[in-house]
């Protein structure tokens, strides 16, 4: 009786195994399916080649992995390691390098969110979903995909992933704090999660938790030191200064392009919005509907309050939404600025079917099935920006290199041309 039993728990096992497996495998080929020429020709994105890789290949490994571009605020480590190790390997295959080291991010937290324990997603059910809201949820923009600047909002996902694991001995929570400490030291959003990893100590003392909360203090120290140096000394761009900001245009800008396009995506956002502009202004929408949907966190506010992660979900969302309102350039909070609290938002209606309520439930499925179908829509061929994705009229890297090769002062067309060059030359 006993040997059965061990034989089922086994066969039990290896099936939910071998089921992760396969659900990664299927994630790592749509990511594939959504540009497949990238992988395999490789490509420098705007900055990420005219400045990370520029400085590195001029300047050297050293001044590469430290350098810092001072016109985005603040430091950029995952960039920095990236095009230092793209000057590693002949300027033929350079941008290959840095397009890997872009997908290295993603693959990681696509198999923290499959493999990894957790009391944010408990069932292989819930891990499928958030896999796939990760990968196809129209707050996932192509200017993100495949680039290491960018990166930042995928780390920032794997922060959020990580605070809410559990102590399990694994590569997972052994790495954790190596992770946040890379994480921190590439973007500001991740910074924004250190005071929780310190409550989070306070509540459960144990070596894992201190060794996240040092790595997360120390990133974020140094992060927040490199910021106030920038804006002490006025080192950002110009074209900074209607930045760090809030006004009305910006909170309106941020509910259509964080909130609603979130579930509807752009196509059906704009359907509605053309539809009835004419008889209603559209902001007026904007604002009672956002007046509703908090009215109706109030009303069930006893049921949501038992649910700790729900509750820490909720704030990092309203944290991350002042944050993407307040540093977002000009009066447009949209792509990669919307797409942290977009991701958040989806993450809470997720976690909302949990509450013991039919009517929660039944909305939430509704929105996460609405914004995974629209995802999936928009995810390769309706995509607003297919230059992100595909070639279009784009330049051929090995034929750019052969023109450089002829004459070194030649700037070398880059993604996206003919917006962006890239030199490899130092200026007198």
């Amino acid at each position: 009786m006993i040997k059965k039993m061990l034989t089922l728990f086994s066969n039990k096992f290896q099936f939910i195994k071998n089921y992760k497996i396969a659900l990664f495998i299927i994630i790592i080929l749509l990511a594939f399916f959504k540009s497949p020429f990238i992988f395999l020709n490789g490509r420098f994105v705007a900055e990420e080649g005219s400045h990370w890789f520029y400085y590195s290949y001029l300047n050297g490994p050293v001044l590469g992995l430290f350098q810092i571009y001072t016109e985005n605020g603040y430091f950029n480590l995952w960039p920095n390691i990236a095009s230092v190790f793209a000057t590693f390997v002949p300027l033929e295959i350079s941008p290959y390098v840095t397009v890997y080291f872009a997908f290295l991010v993603k693959v990681y937290l696509f198999l923290f969110i499959i493999f990894q324990n957790s009391i944010f997603l408990k069932t292989n059910f819930e891990k499928f979903i958030a896999a796939l809201i990760v990968l196809v949820a129209p707050p996932m923009v192509a200017e993100v995909w495949l680039n290491t600047l960018t990166s930042q909002v995928y780390f920032t996902l794997i922060v959020l992933m990580i605070f809410f694991q559990t102590n399990t001995n694994n590569f997972f929570s052994k790495s954790s704090s190596v992770v946040l400490f890379i994480s921190t030291l590439s973007s500001i959003t991740s910074c924004i999660f250190a005071p929780f990893f310190l409550i989070k100590y306070i509540k459960e003392k144990n070596k894992l938790n201190f060794l996240n909360l040092f790595s997360v203090f120390v990133g974020s120290f140094i992060q927040t030191c490199i910021f106030i140096i920038i804006r002490i000394n006025n080192l950002e761009s110009i074209g900074e200064t209607y930045r760090y900001n809030i006004s009305l245009e910006k909170i309106l800008s941020f509910l259509y392009n964080g909130v609603y396009k979130s579930f509807l995506g752009r196509d059906l956002t704009q359907s509605i919005y053309f539809s009835i502009e004419n008889f209603l202004h559209f902001n007026l929408i904007i604002i009672s509907s956002s007046v509703i949907f908090f009215l109706f966190i109030i009303v069930f506010f006893k049921k949501i309050i038992d649910n700790k992660v729900l509750i820490y979900l909720i704030i990092f969302f309203i944290i991350q939404s002042f944050l993407a309102i307040y540093a977002s350039k000009g009066v447009q909070v949209q792509g990669r600025y919307a797409l942290i609290p977009g991701i958040l938002l989806i993450f809470i209606v997720l976690k909302l079917r949990e509450v013991d309520n039919f009517i929660i439930k039944w909305i939430s499925s509704i929105l996460i099935t609405l914004s995974i179908i629209t995802g999936l829509y928009e995810y390769k061929h309706k995509n607003k920006y297919p230059h992100f994705l595909t070639c279009i009229n784009c330049p051929v890297w090995k034929e750019e290199v052969k023109k450089w090769r002829k004459d070194n002062s030649y700037e070398l067309k880059i993604w996206d041309y003919p917006r962006k060059t890239m030199k490899l030359i130092k200026d007198n």
